[in-house]
């Protein structure tokens, strides 16, 4: 996780500090040592893919007809952090509620798998940041603040949210890129997120042909134009029966190391209700769905810039997660005074264009009535010229990083 630390941030609070306070470190501590030989991993992935959904359905309802994106890696890994210094009500809350193991030694090995998804290189760029930013003389419960740093989950920074919250608000802004129309300072902190993904290629569309299309609603109306980057090129992709879904998956950075997961609904009306009925097995069977065409097929893709700020507090008290943001009792074993986070600004951000790291090879054309070797449903091509829906994971789990509704078009009629 890269670290932003500016001006007016103290850095990390100072936790050499004697304040008049004993810390209940019952149940923050994460005992050693861990089976190490337990892989975890199709747990891990089934229940980060339960939190995307909770999370998903929480935010359509505040996104109507607009499009939308937020990380579900990066809140999972926020809302852990909060967690592991919770009193036991409301970390059983957070932990029931968006599927973090009680057991201590599975969770560590999640935190594990979820800190390493995002790599700092010159092929990806991926801004990512998890930040909870105290008042100037609050101070961490050195155990909790540990526990939270070793396994890179939440950095802590010291900022005057009291003394001059003009100033805090506007630094927080900047750093943020985040417009903060209802920022909360009646707490005593406020939990940042941010994560912004620069869609660089290597193969993919680095010398696209541009095209400006029209972009249709799932009726066949015409709702503008977009930038469509056109390629010929074999590609992966299928059909999932659960959803009547094409799906599309595009490689990215070196050894492939990232997913592009595209997903329309032909045969539906719309293509938010489709995902009512989602479930991990359904994402399980989209995955395996893949299968890359014998022959090259034509993808095209919108170029895009989608960003989206979520107050996730609101979300997370619809959820039933009330206590942590009023409550000293809640958050006692994090702080002293006890933190008590009034905001939680998730921004994401995704930019997808056709400037590439290098340029592809020569792709052959092919025509229809060729033989793709795919399933007769998804047919000769991928055109994102309706709604569609997009997940960036990584290769070694397929954790969902980011996810987006494409919704509207760029140039609206």
């Amino acid at each position: 996780m890269q670290v932003f630390v500016f001006a007016f941030l103290a850095g990390c609070v100072g936790l050499s500090v004697s304040v008049p306070h004993s810390f209940d470190l019952r149940g923050t501590h994460i005992q050693e040592p861990c089976n190490v030989y337990e892989d975890v991993t199709h747990s891990y992935r089934s229940d980060i893919y339960n939190f995307a959904i909770t999370l998903y359905n929480a935010v359509v309802p505040r996104s109507p007809g607009l499009n939308f994106i937020y990380s579900p890696v990066s809140a999972w890994l926020t809302l852990a952090a909060i967690g592991e210094g919770a009193d036991p009500v409301t970390r059983q809350q957070i932990f029931n509620l968006f599927n973090i193991p009680h057991d201590d030694c599975t969770r560590q090995k999640y935190y594990q798998l979820a800190t390493s998804r995002i790599i700092v290189a010159d092929d990806i760029k991926i801004i990512s940041n998890r930040i909870l930013l105290l008042d100037a003389g609050v101070t961490p419960n050195p155990t909790w603040f540990d526990i939270v740093t070793k396994n890179n989950l939440l950095d802590v920074l010291a900022g005057p949210i009291r003394h001059n919250p003009a100033v805090t608000i506007e630094e927080i802004r900047r750093l943020m890129q985040a417009e903060l129309p209802r920022i909360n300072f009646d707490g005593n902190s406020v939990i940042l997120n941010k994560i912004d993904y620069n869609g660089l290629w290597t193969t993919e569309f680095a010398e696209a042909r541009i095209e400006r299309s029209p972009f249709y609603d799932q009726a066949g109306n015409s709702l503008g134009f977009v930038d469509l980057m056109k390629v010929t090129k074999r590609a992966r992709l299928g059909y999932v029966k659960s959803l009547n879904a094409r799906v599309l998956e595009l490689p990215i950075g070196v050894n492939e190391r990232y997913r592009m997961v595209f997903v329309m609904f032909p045969e539906s009306k719309d293509i938010i209700t489709e995902f009512e009925v989602l479930t991990p097995e359904i994402i399980f069977e989209l995955l395996e769905s893949f299968r890359e065409s014998v022959v090259p097929v034509e993808v095209a893709i919108p170029r895009m810039v989608i960003s989206s700020e979520i107050d996730l507090r609101t979300l997370l008290e619809d959820l039933g997660v009330t206590s942590l943001w009023n409550d000293p009792a809640a958050t006692r074993n994090v702080s002293y005074p006890p933190a008590l986070p009034s905001s939680f600004v998730h921004r994401t951000t995704l930019t997808l264009d056709n400037h590439g790291l290098h340029s592809p090879p020569p792709q052959p054309t092919t025509t229809h009535g060729t033989p793709t070797g795919l399933d007769p449903k998804v047919d000769h091509d991928f055109i994102a010229n309706r709604p569609f829906l997009y997940a960036l994971c990584d290769a070694e789990t397929y954790s969902v990083i980011i996810a987006s509704a494409y919704i509207e078009p760029t140039y609206k009629n």
